[in-house]
C-alpha cells in the first residue's frame, strides 16, 4: 500500500483528492497492488487512513500524518505479527465488500463521473460578546456549530448566516491582524474570553456541501457523508465498520489517556516543586524528574497542555537550566522563543520509539508559559531576546529589537488546555486576562541589566520609561495609560542595578531619590542595589556607610548586602576590614555563607597569602556554627588551591580526602588545582594519575596533564595532546596552546633531547603560531646560557663540550626556522647564539662571526648600525645555517649569499648584542658575500 499526505479537498467548488472529506487533513491511500493482502483485505486508492493498532493491546489511536502511521507500523511489527487499520471512504453506498470495490473504481481518476465532490464555502464573522453560538469538537478533527441563540448574542451581532453544521477554522489574534488556526474548543474558548473590554472577535467559518444535487439528497438521509471502512487484520478480510460514533469513541478515549499523562506529570512536578522549595531535595533531583517527564511525553507523542509546560520550564529555570526551557518551550508550543516571527525547528524526540517526539500545540502558550520563557532569557542575561517576547506578549509586530522584528503570539490565558476550565470562564463570562503585567516588563529590565552593555541599558531604559509612574491616579490611568503596567520597587531596584553596572553612579542615585519621591519604601534589595552600584564604581567606603545607614532607617541588612561590602574590600586588598565586617555581621545576627568565606579565602590567595587563607578555613571548619558552611565543592576547592601554591601536596590531597569524606564531590577546579599542587612539588606520578580521572578535562586540565608528560619524560604523550588541539578539539585557549608548546620545548632541552624540542617547534611554527619573547626565553633558560647574578660559566673542557656544541647546533636550527617565516629573533637570543659560538671555538665561532655579518634589525626595534642587507638571489642556492656549519669546508671559496638573520632588539638587549658582536669579530669590514 503506497499513502500520501493530505491537507484536504479544494474549496469554492475544486473537488478535493479521493477519499478526502472537505479539507481535513489527514493520510490518503494513493495506490494499492492488486491482489494483494491489502486487496484482497478491501482498501483501494482514495481511503483515508484514520487509526492504527496501538504498539500493544487492542486500542486504536487515530492518525493524521505519514510518519505517525510509519511509526505505529515499525513498532507494533515488534510486538506483534498483526496490525488493523481503520479507514474511511466516502461513497453513496457501501454495505459489502463488492460495493466497496465499486466505490474504489468510482474514486479512480478515470471515472470521474460517479466521484463524490464537495463545494466548501468559506467566510468570515467580526462579533463581539457573547457570541451566542455553541460549539462541540467533532470527529474529524473541527469545531463545530451545533446550536444558534440569538437572544444570548450581544445586540450588535448577526449571526443569520451561521449555520448548523458549519466548522470554525480559524480565530484572530487578540493583538495583530493574524488569523491562528483552531482545532478543538478549549482552544477556541481560551482565545475568545483573552480579550481586552470592548475587543471583538473575528471568526474563519466553512461550509461543506455536496456539488451533486442528486448526492445531496441521497446524504441527507444519512445526516451527512456516510462512513465505509475496512480493517486489515493479516490476510482477513473486512470484518467491520467503524461508525462515525465510533472514530469519536476512538479519539475520547485517546484524549482522556492524554489528559491522564498530562495530569500525573503535573502532579510529580508539583511536588517536587514544592520538596525544593523546601530544601528537602536538591536542584539535581528536581531536574532529573523534569528530564524524566519530558522524556516520558516524547514516548506518548503527547502535547504538553499549558500547566504542564509552566511547570517543566518552571523547573528548568529554578535548576539553572535555562537552555533546557528555552528547548520544551518551542518544541511543545511550535513558536519561536526568541520572539521573532522565524519558523522554528526545535524538536524533541522520543529515545526508544524512532519518529515518536513531543507534538507542538499553540494552546501551551499562554501568559505564564510565556512570563518563564522571560525568566529563561533573563538567567541567560538575553535582553534582546526577553524585549522581543515581552513584544510578542502584546502583540507588537512593530518592535524590532537588534535588527530582528517581533512577532504577534495569539493571547492565550489560564484556561489553555483545559476544556472544563475554559468552559467555565467562557460561561462566567470572565477574561483569561493575558495581560502583560508589571512582573513582565520587570525581567526584561533584570535580563537586559544584566547584559551589562550600552544595547542593555537602553532597553532597560526604555522599558522603564514606558510603565506607568506610580503617582498617577486610576483615572488618568484608564485615560492615557490604560493597559501599561505602574512600576514598583523592584522597577526602581532593577535600574539601579543596571546603572551602577554601567558606572553611572550619579544615575543610580537619582534613581534611588525618584524612588523614595514616588511614595515607595526603599526596602533591602533597594539598598543592596545601591550598595553594589556603588562597589562596582569602586567606593566602597561609600557603600559601607550606606550599608550602616540601614540600620537608622529600620531596614535589616541581609547576607548579599553584607557580602558586597565584603567583595568591594577584598578588591582593594583590605583584608583586615574585611574580616572585621564579618565578625559585625555575625553579631548582628547575619550568618556568613559559603560566599562570605569564599570571598575572604579567594582574595587571600589572590594577595599571596595562601597561608592565612588555609587558617581561615580550618577556623570555619573548627567552629560548629560554620562547619555547614564551609562544607561545599567551591571552599574545599580554595583551600586545595591554597595548599598547592605553598607546594604542599600532602596536604592538598589530605584536604580533597576530607573533601570526599564530607560527601562533598570534587569538581574539576579541584582537580586542576591539585595537579597544580603534585607539580609544583615534584611530584609528576600523582599529577599524572589524578589527570587520568578528569574524564572531560578543560583547557587548564589539558596544560597541566602536557607538563605532566613532559616532567615524567613522556614527550609522546604531551605532543599528541598538542597535535590533537591543533588539528580541531580545541578545549585549549591559543595563549594555551602557545604556552604548552613552550614547556614542551624547554623541558625536553632541559633533558638535552634536541630532536623533541626540534619537532615541537616545527610543528608551533607550521601551525599558524610565532614564537614569543617567552618563547626564546624558555630557551635561553633551558641551555642555561645566561649565568645567575654574580655567577660566571663554567669553562668548556672536554666533559661539557659536546653540550655546549648541541645548544649552539639547535639555536642555529631556531635561526633558520625563523628565517623560513620571515620572522625576527629577539635580540637576547641573538646575543646568546653569539655568545655560544664564541664559547665553543673553532668552527662554530666562524659560523657564528658570519650570523654577525648577516644581521639586519628589523623594524620596531633599536637599529642598529648595519650594511647592506644580504639577500638570496632567486638563480642562487639558498642555504641555511645548518648547512654552512655540516658543509663549510665543502662551500669554503665558492662566495655563496648567506642567510639573513632577521634582530629585534631593544635597549635592554642593546648592550648584550653590541658585546656578543664583538666577541665573534675578526677584525674584517663587512661584505656583500663572505666567502666561506
Amino acid at each position: 500500500v503506497a499513502a500520501a499526505t493530505v491537507l484536504g479537498g479544494g474549496s469554492g467548488g475544486a473537488p478535493g483528492p479521493a477519499g478526502s472529506i472537505g479539507r481535513k487533513a489527514g493520510v490518503v491511500v494513493s495506490s494499492v497492488v492488486r491482489d494483494g493482502m491489502a486487496w484482497r483485505a478491501g482498501v483501494r486508492p482514495g481511503d483515508l487512513v484514520l487509526a492504527t493498532s496501538a504498539t500493544v493491546g487492542q486500542k486504536m489511536w487515530p492518525k493524521t500524518t505519514l510518519e505517525g502511521i510509519r511509526s505505529a507500523i515499525s513498532s507494533r511489527g515488534v510486538m506483534s505479527s498483526s496490525i488493523k487499520m481503520q479507514l474511511q471512504r466516502s461513497v453513496t453506498t457501501a454495505s459489502t465488500a463488492d460495493d466497496v470495490a465499486a466505490a474504489s473504481a468510482a474514486a479512480a481518476p478515470s471515472t470521474s463521473a460517479a466521484a463524490i465532490s464537495k463545494d466548501i464555502t468559506e467566510f468570515e464573522l467580526t462579533l463581539s460578546r457573547p457570541l451566542g453560538i455553541n460549539v462541540e469538537d467533532g470527529p474529524d478533527g473541527y469545531v463545530i456549530v451545533t446550536a444558534l441563540n440569538e437572544t444570548a448574542s450581544s445586540p450588535s451581532n448577526d449571526i443569520s448566516a451561521v449555520g448548523i453544521g458549519d466548522r470554525i477554522v480559524a480565530v484572530d489574534s487578540s493583538l495583530g491582524n493574524q488569523m491562528w488556526p483552531v482545532s478543538n474548543v478549549a482552544g477556541l474558548v481560551s482565545a475568545c474570553t483573552s480579550r481586552l473590554p470592548g475587543q471583538t472577535v473575528s471568526l474563519r467559518f466553512e461550509r461543506v456541501e455536496l456539488a451533486d444535487d442528486d448526492e445531496r439528497d441521497g446524504g441527507a438521509a444519512a445526516g451527512g457523508v456516510p462512513y465505509a471502512t475496512a480493517t486489515a487484520v493479516g490476510s482477513e478480510a473486512p470484518s467491520s465498520s467503524l461508525q462515525p460514533a465510533n472514530l469519536a469513541a476512538v479519539r475520547a478515549e485517546g484524549a482522556q489517556t492524554r489528559q491522564a499523562l498530562l495530569s500525573r506529570c503535573r502532579d510529580v512536578l508539583q511536588k517536587y516543586t514544592a520538596q525544593y522549595k523546601a530544601q528537602e531535595v536538591t536542584p539535581k533531583v528536581l531536574l532529573t524528574v523534569a528530564d524524566k517527564i519530558v522524556a516520558a511525553l516524547a514516548d506518548s507523542s503527547v502535547s504538553p497542555d499549558a500547566a504542564t509546560l509552566n511547570l517543566l520550564m518552571n523547573a528548568y529555570v529554578t535548576c539553572g537550566k535555562a537552555e533546557d526551557a528555552i528547548r520544551t518551550f518551542e518544541a511543545s508550543t511550535g513558536v519561536s522563543a526568541d520572539g521573532s516571527s522565524r519558523p522554528t525547528d526545535t524538536v524533541i524526540e522520543s529515545k526508544t520509539k524512532p519518529d515518536y517526539r513531543i507534538m507542538p500545540n499553540l494552546s501551551a502558550l499562554n501568559l505564564y508559559t510565556a512570563t518563564n520563557l522571560l525568566r529563561a532569557h533573563s538567567s541567560r542575561r538575553d535582553g534582546f531576546a526577553a524585549r522581543r517576547v515581552l513584544a510578542a506578549m502584546e502583540g507588537r509586530e512593530d518592535v524590532v529589537v537588534n535588527g530582528i522584528r517581533a512577532a504577534s503570539w495569539p493571547r492565550g490565558g489560564e484556561s489553555v488546555g483545559d476544556e472544563d476550565a475554559a468552559a467555565a470562564a467562557a460561561a462566567a463570562g470572565k477574561s483569561d486576562n493575558w495581560v502583560t503585567d508589571t512582573r513582565c516588563y520587570n525581567i526584561v529590565l533584570a535580563a537586559a541589566s544584566k547584559m551589562k552593555s550600552s544595547s542593555g541599558l537602553k532597553i532597560a531604559s526604555d522599558i522603564f520609561d514606558s510603565m506607568v509612574d506610580p503617582k498617577m491616579s486610576k483615572e488618568e490611568w484608564a485615560a492615557s495609560a490604560a493597559g501599561r503596567p505602574f512600576r514598583d520597587a523592584v522597577t526602581y531596584n532593577s535600574m539601579i542595578a543596571a546603572y551602577g553596572r554601567a558606572g553611572r553612579i550619579q544615575d543610580a542615585m537619582d534613581m534611588f531619590r525618584a524612588l523614595k519621591s514616588c511614595g515607595l519604601e526603599p526596602d533591602k534589595f533597594t539598598y543592596t542595589s545601591l550598595i553594589k552600584a556603588k562597589v562596582e564604581s569602586g567606593d566602597v567606603d561609600d557603600a559601607k556607610s550606606i550599608l550602616d545607614s540601614m540600620e537608622s532607617k529600620g531596614v535589616e541588612a541581609d547576607v548579599f548586602a553584607y557580602n558586597s561590602v565584603i567583595k568591594g574590600l577584598c578588591d582593594k586588598y583590605r583584608w583586615y576590614e574585611a574580616k572585621e565586617l564579618v565578625t559585625e555581621m555575625e553579631w548582628n545576627g547575619v550568618r556568613p555563607d559559603s560566599y562570605t568565606y569564599g570571598m575572604l579565602m579567594n582574595g587571600l590567595i589572590k594577595a599571596g597569602k595562601p597561608g592565612p587563607a588555609l587558617t581561615l578555613f580550618e577556623t570555619a571548619c573548627a567552629d560548629p556554627r560554620t562547619i555547614n558552611i564551609a562544607q561545599n565543592v567551591q571552599i574545599y576547592t580554595t583551600a586545595v588551591t591554597a595548599a598547592s601554591m605553598m607546594g604542599d601536596h600532602a596536604r592538598a590531597l589530605g584536604l580533597v580526602s576530607r573533601m570526599v569524606g564530607s560527601g562533598v564531590k570534587p569538581n574539576l577546579k579541584t582537580f586542576t588545582s591539585l595537579m597544580g599542587g603534585c607539580l609544583s612539588s615534584g611530584k609528576t606520578s600523582y599529577a599524572l594519575d589524578i589527570f587520568g580521572k578528569i574524564s572531560e578535562p578543560d583547557g587548564y586540565a589539558l596544560e597541566l596533564g602536557i607538563r605532566a608528560f613532559c616532567d615524567s619524560g613522556d614527550f609522546a604523550s604531551a605532543t599528541s595532546l598538542l597535535t590533537e588541539q591543533r588539528d580541531g578539539r580545541r578545549e585549549m585557549s591559543g595563549k594555551q596552546i602557545m604556552s604548552s608548546y613552550d614547556y614542551t620545548i624547554s623541558s625536553a632541552l632541559k633533558q638535552r633531547n634536541y630532536q623533541v624540542a626540534r619537532d615541537a617547534l616545527t610543528e608551533l611554527i607550521n601551525s599558524g603560531y610565532i614564537p614569543s619573547k617567552k618563547t626564546f626565553r624558555a630557551i635561553i633558560d633551558a641551555l642555561s646560557l645566561v649565568p645567575k647574578r654574580g655567577q660566571m660559566r663554567p669553562q668548556l673542557t672536554d666533559d661539557n663540550r659536546g653540550e655546549a656544541e648541541g645548544a649552539f647546533d639547535f639555536m642555529i636550527f631556531v635561526l633558520d626556522s625563523m628565517e623560513q617565516r620571515k620572522l625576527p629573533v629577539v635580540g637576547a637570543f641573538y646575543a646568546a647564539v653569539l655568545f655560544e659560538g664564541s664559547r665553543a671555538g673553532g668552527l662554530r665561532k666562524k659560523v657564528a662571526s658570519l650570523i654577525a655579518e648577516s644581521k639586519l634589525s628589523a623594524a620596531g626595534g633599536k637599529r642598529i648600525d648595519v650594511s647592506e642587507a644580504i639577500e638570496c638571489a632567486d638563480e642562487e642556492r639558498c642555504v641555511g645555517w645548518e648547512d654552512i656549519l655540516t658543509n663549510y669546508q665543502t662551500l669554503e671559496g665558492k662566495g655563496i649569499a648567506l642567510p639573513l638573520v632577521r634582530v629585534k632588539s631593544d635597549e635592554r638587549s642593546i648592550r648584550a648584542v653590541l658585546t656578543a658582536e664583538q666577541k665573534v669579530s675578526y677584525g674584517r669590514r663587512r661584505r656583500r658575500r663572505a666567502a666561506v
